[in-house]
């Protein structure tokens, strides 16, 4: 959607796409990216705030029934199909997903957030019913910790949306600790040291749009292949990006592509709308054809199997944008519901992911109460002597460890699976510790 008032302002974009529509393509070497493209991409660091609800489902294609193993595809489409809201805010970041019915889960909605302090997990916050009847990993939890007791690779957000329209957002820990903002793909790229290859003039269903080629080579913990001296290669991919001089350069199309050449996957991008307050363009549809998939994962190596046709399809439509200033507190957790189960590892004394452990009491007035009694135990067990047997015995029963810390492991594994399936979609790290 664009404001009468921007038409004006069309000409000179107009008259920059026809000089380049005229061009061939050159390579990078002579060429740098013009300045009107490069203007255009750095706009996406001055946003702000911007929450972005969406809808994504996944289709297998008959290909992709014929040389994925049944299994395997179904979970993969299963686990595409959910609606989804990310926001961020001045290196703040929340995804709230809820799954659909037919999922292999069970339907539920999931949260991650960060504050720049703290990294909340939550499953069913608000949501409790009897207890009884239910298996532990659909208890209603929530789990908090410090950055500094994670790993720095560790990554749980998932941004489908913001890769396929060309918008790279930090996922992995190591990132979000530092000062960040959105940034351009492209741009994003060429910062990591990528190289542009080519650019010049394109067109895409009846549009004129501007392309660029470019590479980069990008390590990933479980890609790529050993040399002679066994180290791990960085694996080298290629991008084409078609930008659409209409919408503010906005991407139209995103292929990326292995060094060989072959196409791991395609992101097409239509509906564009303009933010409110930006000068910028996003899009309401997107469509991401996966023409790979992890065959074979051992501990340390993956292989890749690649088809020239797409083995499913991704389709994300997006139900709103928002670009109010979301207040500090919408990127914190808060346990206000009776019967929720609580791993704290936020406290200052805790060395790892597992912490104070307790169940939010019927009477909220003694929250803080159970929490401090839970504190001073564990506190007490890290104290006393290792060698101790019934007093650690006695905390593990006391503090319920180990139901709660299932109910921890089967989100994160189900984070880590799911981001398992969206593999070589960018130049992000696969999605491992995903979700």
């Amino acid at each position: 959607m664009i404001a009468s008032s921007l038409v004006c302002r069309r000409a000179p974009v107009v008259a920059v796409c026809l000089v380049l529509i005229a061009e061939s393509p050159l390579p990078a070497q002579n060429r740098e990216l013009p300045e009107s493209v490069r203007l255009a991409l750095v706009r996406y660091a001055a946003i702000e705030s911007l929450a972005v609800t969406w809808t994504q489902t996944a289709e297998a294609t008959p290909l992709g029934r014929k040389k994925v193993a049944a299994d395997v595809l179904d979970k993969i489409v299963s686990n595409g199909s959910f609606v989804q809201q990310l926001a961020f805010r001045n290196g703040r970041i929340y995804v709230r997903r809820e799954t659909q019915e037919g999922s292999s889960w069970p339907p539920r909605t999931e949260e991650i957030a960060f504050d720049r302090e703290l990294f909340y997990a939550a499953q069913n916050l608000f949501y409790v019913s009897d207890l009884r009847n239910r298996e532990p990993k659909d208890w209603p939890y929530l789990h908090k910790w410090l950055p500094r007791n994670d790993g720095p690779e560790a990554s749980y957000f998932r941004d489908d949306y913001f890769r396929a329209s060309g918008v790279r957002l930090p996922t992995r820990i190591k990132e979000l600790l530092l000062s960040w903002h959105p940034q351009a793909e492209l741009l994003a790229l060429l910062a990591e040291g990528g190289q542009i290859e080519a650019i010049g003039s394109a067109s895409l269903d009846g549009h004129s749009l501007f392309r660029v080629q470019a590479s980069s080579l990008v390590p990933k913990p479980n890609l790529g292949m050993r040399n002679e001296q066994g180290t791990r290669e960085k694996p080298l991919y290629r991008y084409d990006f078609y930008f659409d001089p209409e919408y503010g350069y906005a991407i139209r199309r995103l292929e990326v592509r292995d060094e060989a050449g072959r196409l791991l996957t395609r992101s097409d991008c239509t509906g564009f709308e303009q933010l409110s307050g930006w000068s910028v363009w996003l899009p309401r549809l997107c469509r991401v054809a996966v023409h790979t998939w992890a065959g074979v994962q051992e501990e340390r190596k993956s292989i890749f199997n690649i088809f020239a046709s797409p083995l499913y399809i991704k389709n994300i439509r997006v139900n709103a944008f928002d670009v109010k200033l979301w207040p500090d507190d919408r990127f914190q957790l808060k346990p206000t519901m009776p019967g929720v189960y609580v791993n704290d590892a936020s406290f200052p004394e805790i060395k790892g992911m597992d912490g104070v452990f307790y169940q939010v009491p019927a009477d909220p007035q003694r929250l803080n109460e159970v929490i401090a009694v839970r504190r001073a135990l564990y506190q007490g067990w890290r104290g006393a002597d290792k060698r101790s047997r019934p007093l650690r015995a006695l905390f593990l029963v006391l503090n319920g460890m180990g139901l709660v810390s299932l109910a921890v492991y089967v989100i994160v594994r189900q984070y880590k699976a799911r981001g398992q399936h969206v593999v070589l979609q960018g130049t992000r790290e696969t999605r491992e510790e995903g979700e």
